[in-house]
């Protein structure tokens, strides 16, 4: 087991084999209710979940329903814009 990796809003992130990209990164407090993070991933139509640190990568976190739809939402237009703007290429 690992340490949990430090992100920041607008990183780019995997959890599990899906892109994401980090929306909102939670409080100490929070973590043991809310996971670490605040994801928005599928570039199709932007969804927003929580993932967690579990000592080897992200995973999301285990809840019965995936969040919210990012797109029409203005606190989450940046890290939707990130999500579809692609991976940078590594010239």
């Amino acid at each position: 087991m690992s340490e949990r990796p430090r992100i920041n809003p607008g990183d780019r992130i995997k959890a599990g084999k899906i892109d994401c990209v980090v929306a909102f990164v939670h409080p100490p407090y929070l973590v043991a209710f809310s996971g670490d993070a605040e994801m928005v991933f599928n570039p199709s139509k932007p969804t927003t979940h929580d993932v967690e640190w579990n000592g080897r990568e992200w995973v999301f976190c285990k809840r019965p329903d995936y969040g919210d739809y990012a797109e029409d939402k203005s606190r989450y237009s940046f890290a939707v814009s990130i999500l579809r703007a692609g991976p940078k290429r590594r010239d």
